[in-house]
């Protein structure tokens, strides 16, 4: 006689939707504005991202894509460390875009 775990798993159907799918609306709504501002600011021309990128700047495109989140009304700051939250979430998006589009450092 199987087991329960064996008995759903036979049963259980392939999954429906895929990882990608699965972000929560927060990653959906900064992500692209994270991007943008990679293109706007990540470029030869800009010292203050090459050679390499200074906290001073990360922290900058950071404060202005928070700020554009803000603004435009996606997720209200008035809870309790809710600003907190969105900011480091955000640093942390910027700091692995900027990773990607260049590869370690």
């Amino acid at each position: 006689m199987p087991d329960d775990f064996t008995k759903t798993q036979s049963y259980m159907p392939y999954p429906q939707e895929t990882l990608d799918a699965m972000y929560p609306d927060v990653y959906n709504r900064c992500y692209p504005m994270v991007k943008q501002s990679c293109e706007m600011y990540d470029n030869p021309n800009n010292p203050g991202f090459y050679p390499y990128p200074t906290r001073a700047s990360v922290n900058q495109m950071t404060d202005y894509v928070y700020q554009r989140v803000a603004t435009e009304g996606y997720y209200p700051m008035d809870r309790q460390d809710g600003g907190n939250l969105l900011r480091s979430l955000i640093l942390i998006l910027v700091i692995r875009e900027l990773l990607r589009r260049r590869g370690s450092f």
